[in-house]
């Protein structure tokens, strides 16, 4: 008998490119996750109730960078059901912005390590301005509470970003310019 053998399934062949776009959206998932994980330390996990969160990282960019990330994402997978190029384009677009709003939040997380390093090695403490919001109660009858910004001079070592560890913030780089790569393939439709 000629062909495949009575009981065995026929093989499936994957669709070309399908590993890059598998790999380009489990690297960014990857990314997302170790993402998720340094933006809950940045807001304040872990911290005892009560405590004051300070962070040079502005709370708007945080929160910016993770929804396109997972927007991004989101357009991402709709390519990968209609395998229309737009939405490769769009995704890769989009992972650029993203790159960039994490490279101002790297370059604040890695301005703070010299920093404390460089007050280390003289004995002393590196310190920054920290903008605490602080709600204001009225003063008069009928007024609402206003919420300014409070200017004060903390210890960088006092900012929650300091926590997040090294292994943390270089597996979301790593991750992500492989994504930005892998993406940018799939939008040329390399492996098609």
């Amino acid at each position: 008998m000629a062909g495949a053998a009575r009981g065995t399934p026929p093989r499936i062949r994957p669709r070309k490119g399908a590993v890059v776009e598998g790999s380009a959206l489990a690297l960014w998932g990857i990314t997302m996750l170790v993402g998720a994980y340094m933006f809950a330390m940045a807001m304040g996990m872990g911290r005892d109730i009560g405590d004051v969160a300070r962070s040079h990282w502005p709370t708007w960019l945080m929160f910016v960078h993770a929804s396109l990330a997972i927007a991004g994402a989101a357009v991402y997978v709709v390519y990968m059901s209609t395998h229309e190029s737009v939405y490769a384009w769009v995704a890769f677009g989009d992972l650029v912005l993203v790159a960039g709003l994490g490279d101002v939040l790297f370059a604040t997380w890695f301005k703070d390590r010299r920093a404390v390093r460089r007050a280390q090695r003289k004995g002393r403490t590196a310190t920054a301005t920290d903008h605490t919001p602080v709600n204001l109660k009225p003063t008069e009858p009928g007024q609402r509470v206003v919420q300014a910004e409070v200017d004060t001079t903390v210890p960088v070592t006092d900012f929650e970003e300091r926590r997040i560890p090294v292994i943390a913030v270089t597996t979301h780089g790593v991750t992500a310019v492989l994504t930005l790569v892998l993406v940018l393939l799939s939008a040329l439709g390399v492996g098609s």
